[in-house]
């Protein structure tokens, strides 16, 4: 080896490149000396960008849950059952028959010399029982209930029975007046919750109140009264679809008390009344 003289009587070693000192790194060393800290830094960022990631799935769960729930909440129409489509409107019409109510029996007396009564004869009316035509205009509030407007029109009869008539050898008497009956009024229906029913059928309950005017004898005598109904009843569905101007059709079957006032009754006294009715609605 060479030595190079730094002063006399001083050898100093030969200087070496740093690339030649004993156990200093080559080029090749170098380089993949500086590959593996790249590697280790990619696994750390990649493992914080995982780490991250996960943190951010796991935060966001509850909220994309969430968001599910409101977009399967806010799907179309058409992907429900049918019963559990909004109403909106909906407008029936049909059949009504009213059941009859009774004024009671009454007897005509005559008041003697000595102070004393004697009957000439007795009498006992009712209204008579009547089909008639009813007709609805429903409009959806809420989910499960509508309010609804109706009217209806039919034709008793107030009959008149004369029995016990002392003047005419006991012989029963029919006195019959037609009266053309009217009504309208407002009502409420609450759809009740029966699963197994089945899709297409629901039930409801039906309270309203509304005028009810009585025509008698050709219209020479009207008579007005307040009545109250108190029921429910069922629909079932017989068609449907998702668009167009109307969106179902079905049926419909009532079954309510009618109470009514006294104003339109012979005797004063509030009666109730059976009714029935079935008709066909189309919902918009």
């Amino acid at each position: 080896m060479n030595r190079f003289r730094a002063g006399a009587g001083c050898i100093l070693p030969p200087v070496l490149p740093p690339s030649l000192k004993p156990g200093a790194p080559t080029t090749r060393t170098v380089r993949r000396g500086v590959e593996l800290r790249r590697a280790t830094v990619a696994l750390r960022e990649g493992g914080r960008i995982l780490r991250g990631g996960m943190s951010c799935v796991v935060g966001c769960a509850p909220r994309c849950g969430l968001a599910l729930m409101l977009g399967l909440a806010g799907s179309p129409v058409y992907a429900q059952p049918p019963s559990s489509q909004p109403r909106r409107i909906e407008i029936s019409a049909g059949f009504v028959r009213m059941g009859h109510a009774s004024s009671g029996t009454r007897d005509a007396n005559e008041t003697t010399g000595a102070g004393g009564s004697f009957r000439l004869f007795s009498t006992s009316s009712e209204l008579t029982a009547a089909s008639g035509f009813g007709a609805r205009v429903a409009v959806s509030l809420v989910r499960r209930i509508d309010v609804e407007v109706s009217g209806s029109y039919s034709r008793p009869d107030l009959t008149t029975h004369i029995g016990s008539d002392v003047e005419s050898s006991n012989a029963p008497i029919d006195a019959t007046v037609r009266v053309q009956q009217f009504s309208v009024g407002g009502a409420a229906l609450w759809y009740l919750h029966a699963p197994r029913l089945g899709t297409r059928t629901t039930l409801f309950l039906r309270g309203g109140a509304g005028l009810e005017r009585h025509l008698e004898d050709g219209g020479k005598r009207i008579v007005d009264g307040p009545s109250v109904e108190a029921g429910g009843g069922v629909k079932y569905l017989l068609a449907s679809r998702p668009r167009g101007w109307w969106r179902g059709i079905g049926v419909r079957g009532d079954v309510f008390a009618l109470v009514r006032s006294a104003a339109v009754m012979l005797d004063d006294r509030v009666h109730v009344s059976p009714t029935v009715g079935a008709s066909l609605y189309l919902r918009f």
